[in-house]
């Protein structure tokens, strides 16, 4: 289980996640990242906003969850958290290159998480990161710093 910044996740054992920025922006706040795969332990491998080392280091068959906090922003791109993620439309982001994208709010607080999955992920590893991000939990009044 990863506890960190009001929120926690459930992940299989031999996946990986860290508490540790994985760039050097501070805003909005990272408050997850969960791989199937070891990742950095610091954003020295970062370009700008993009976690460079950890995307570099994803395998063919791997994923990787990356997310974020936003503390004032407000909008319809922020609906409800679901009962039940789904990945349905890669999204070229510029942090991130593609990537699956679920927008969120839960206890008051805003989410955008995105899913990097290699090109050759299995549908285990995808229903992995969904029972992963189904497990996503977020305390009220506890916002990422």
């Amino acid at each position: 289980m990863f506890h960190g910044q009001g929120i926690s996740v459930r992940y299989p054992s031999w996946w990986h996640a860290t508490a540790a920025p994985l760039t050097p922006v501070t805003s909005p706040v990272q408050v997850l990242a969960v791989a199937s795969y070891p990742l950095p332990d610091n954003g020295r491998g970062a370009d700008g906003c993009m976690p460079k080392e950890a995307l570099d280091a994803l395998p063919a068959d791997g994923a990787f969850i990356y997310g974020w906090e936003y503390g004032s922003l407000q909008g319809e791109n922020f609906r409800p958290r679901p009962k039940h993620f789904a990945l349905r439309n890669v999204v070229a982001f510029e942090c991130l290159g593609p990537s699956y994208a679920v927008h969120f709010r839960q206890a008051g607080r805003m989410f955008q998480i995105h899913v990097v999955l290699g090109s050759r992920a299995s549908a285990y590893t995808r229903a992995t990161v969904l029972r992963i991000l189904d497990s996503f939990e977020a305390k009220a009044g506890t916002r990422a710093r």
